[in-house]
């Protein structure tokens, strides 16, 4: 068992980020399988880098058609770990193969649904050797290569054909020998070259025993999960593809529809606009004819005054009704009068009629008329109730 310095060193050296959580799952997982070991290695990851990282290399025990095995594997850990799944491979030796399987490519490298589903600390380390454990039971990622010295028949033994405990270990499946031995076996041999052996001799004749279970272990729920969680995802995308036309056409009319409640809206809106200013128009209509009929009325009557008298006087015409309507009248008068001069005075000047010495001299008289007349018409206004007239 690694010392907690040796493997502190190891976290700081690969540059791990949560250097505690890492080091809490290994050691939990260097606890409960002791054939791994942790080392600093340099790998190339699959995303193209290079550098330092903490490999759990080892072998698992797998229990493969009755008989007990070890799995040689190697964990590469991530510098997000434990938040981010280790990089799994199947490190085979030199007297075996690596069987291609949906979970294991030629590589090597272990492809599980736990590994994509990763979320610590629901998912760890141990879960994920459990899960291989579990996934190795069924197809078996190895098998031993035949050698020529494999076709010598093996000596008869008093030990069972089968090894169990921890002292007969063999990193691959050995074949039944109850059974012949294809060009291509499956499952490892046992031989005198390789460097893995079978620590007993099969008998000879002797009935394989029958298969026992599967082992529950606390990892089937999890199991359970990822491989529903993968079927769903499997028959969601079927589902996907046969309707994805429906689903298609189906926004497409959504839109249309849209579109054409939002025309509906947008053409119920003008008219009744359009029905508003009918009416405006309308009641203008009215308005106009009713003044058009009081117009034509007060000059029929005075043009029947007209023909009655025999000279019509302007100033007869307008009246002020007070004497402050007559002084804001006459005011209002010198006021027009006053611009009507200034600007015949600049005429004057521009011309060279007068000169600017008297140019300026009545500009001067002129201007204060004028600014007394708006003063006091203004005055007056604001005693009448008139708005002020400003320049």
């Amino acid at each position: 068992m690694i010392s907690d310095d040796n493997l502190s060193s190891m976290i700081k050296q690969s540059k791990m980020i949560y250097e505690d959580k890492a080091k809490s799952d290994i050691k939990e997982a260097l606890s409960n399988y002791t054939d791994l070991s942790p080392k600093l290695k340099y790998h190339h990851f699959p995303d193209n880098s290079r550098r330092n990282a903490v490999c759990l290399s080892g072998t698992i025990p797998v229990t493969y058609r009755g008989s007990k095995y070890h799995i040689p594997i190697a964990l590469y850990l991530t510098e997000n770990h434990p938040y981010s799944p280790p990089y799994t491979y199947v490190t085979p030796t030199s007297n075996m193969k690596i069987k291609v399987s949906e979970h294991v490519n030629e590589e090597g490298r272990i492809f599980l649904p736990y590994l994509n589903e990763w979320r610590f600390p629901a998912y760890d380390t141990v879960g994920l050797l459990g899960v291989l454990t579990f996934a190795f039971q069924e197809k078996c990622p190895v098998f031993q290569v035949k050698n020529s010295t494999s076709s010598q028949p093996p000596a008869t033994s008093s030990n069972p054909p089968y090894p169990v405990g921890s002292n007969s270990r063999t990193p691959y499946p050995i074949g039944h020998p109850s059974f012949p031995t294809p060009s291509n076996p499956p499952y490892p041999t046992p031989n005198s070259d390789t460097g893995y052996r079978a620590p007993y001799q099969p008998y000879t004749n002797v009935p394989a025993p029958p298969v026992p279970p599967p082992p529950q272990h606390s990892y089937a729920s999890s199991i359970r999960a990822s491989l529903i969680t993968a079927i769903e995802e499997r028959i969601a995308n079927r589902l996907k593809q046969k309707l994805g036309k429906v689903i298609d056409d189906s926004q497409r009319l959504d839109v249309c529809i849209n579109e054409m409640r939002l025309g509906q809206k947008m053409l119920r809106d003008f008219n009744d606009k359009a029905d508003r200013d009918q009416r405006d128009l309308d009641l203008q209509l009215a308005v106009y004819k009713e003044r058009k009929q009081e117009l034509e009325e007060s000059l029929e009557k005075y043009s029947q005054r007209s023909a009655n008298a025999d000279n019509d006087d302007i100033d007869t015409c307008i009246e002020p009704v007070t004497p402050l309507h007559r002084q804001i009248f006459e005011n209002y008068a010198i006021d027009l009068t006053m611009d009507d001069l200034i600007y015949h005075l600049t005429d004057a000047l521009k011309r060279r009629v007068i000169s600017l010495q008297l140019f300026l001299t009545y500009v001067r008289q002129f201007s204060r008329k004028k600014f007394v007349a708006i003063v006091t018409m203004n005055k007056g206004r604001e005693r009448a109730g008139l708005p002020q007239i400003t320049e």
